[in-house]
């Protein structure tokens, strides 16, 4: 008697450590890539079967909150990342995620080999003003970069981007992502977007949900829209010849946010597509249905 509940006693103590063990365990799992090339985007999930909350992460020096689903019993808080051919060197980069699970705050490291990609160069030739422009526009110029780079650089806590994304227009790539410009002889910034061929008056429409939080006439993008889908996740469309929405304006998926051009900075009619992840430029190609 005394033999079976000793044994009684040492199951109930055993099953308790599993017990204590297992609720200080980390359960959550973040699924990411090891190897990202430069200026490819790529998806980053924090799964966990346990309740998850308070879902912060950063990335090349940016910062944000992450909105948590639920579906299939699991939990689960998604973001999209990359790094920009302009300002990402090559190197080792580490992807933080902290979060709450079970009355516990975790915090996971995941390194990412950034590697180098080579990409062609493209000789433009184009009014000489759009190269370097007069002193009577640099007042223009310097208070619409001030206003795109607000706008690139938005970051809302509520999600409304799918993958797929919607491809902006049918047209065919025209100027890749990663080019090496050389504008009229000199060499300028590589290109961080997509040019799409579409004849004039073409409808661009919308690559996810989301607001509109800059529309513009400026001097180098022309007829201009930039959407922000949530997460600092940014797309811009832009020489358009006319634009259909207005600021704050909620969006839809495929929505038409105004007609291909040829304003600004453009060598022919044509949309200029850019996607900005945590206000870094990347390749929206693979992203597109």
């Amino acid at each position: 008697m005394f033999k079976k509940a000793t044994l009684t006693i040492n199951v109930v103590s055993v099953l308790l450590i599993l017990f204590i063990l297992s609720s200080r365990a980390q359960s959550a799992e973040l699924k990411c890539t090891y190897v990202a090339s430069m200026g490819k985007p790529f998806l980053a999930r924090l799964v966990s079967p346990y309740d998850i909350s308070d879902v912060k992460i950063s990335w090349l020096d940016r910062q944000t909150p992450l909105q948590v689903t639920r579906g299939d019993g699991k939990y689960e808080a998604s973001i999209l990342l990359g790094s920009d051919v302009r300002d990402t060197k090559p190197g080792i980069y580490t992807l933080t995620v902290s979060y709450f699970e079970r009355g516990r705050q975790w915090t996971l490291h995941h390194d990412i080999d950034v590697r180098p990609k080579s990409y062609p160069v493209q000789e433009l030739k184009l009014p000489q003003a759009m190269v370097t422009p007069p002193k009577e526009a640099m007042a223009r110029i310097k208070e619409e970069s001030l206003l795109i780079s607000n706008a690139i650089n938005t970051i809302t806590h509520e999600r409304h981007w799918e993958l797929p994304l919607k491809r902006p227009v049918d047209g065919i790539v025209t100027s890749p992502y990663g080019l090496k410009r050389i504008y009229n002889g000199s060499p300028g910034s590589p290109h961080r977007g997509v040019d799409f061929r579409a004849a004039s008056g073409t409808p661009v429409r919308c690559a996810a949900d989301g607001t509109v939080i800059l529309t513009g006439d400026h001097y180098f993008g022309g007829k201009s829209v930039y959407v922000d889908h949530g997460n600092g996740v940014i797309s811009c469309y832009m020489h358009m010849s006319k634009i259909n929405v207005l600021n704050n304006q909620r969006l839809k998926k495929g929505d038409i946010i105004g007609y291909s051009g040829q304003t600004g900075r453009a060598t022919g009619p044509h949309l200029h597509f850019g996607l900005y992840l945590l206000a870094h430029a990347v390749d929206p190609m693979p992203l597109f249905q």
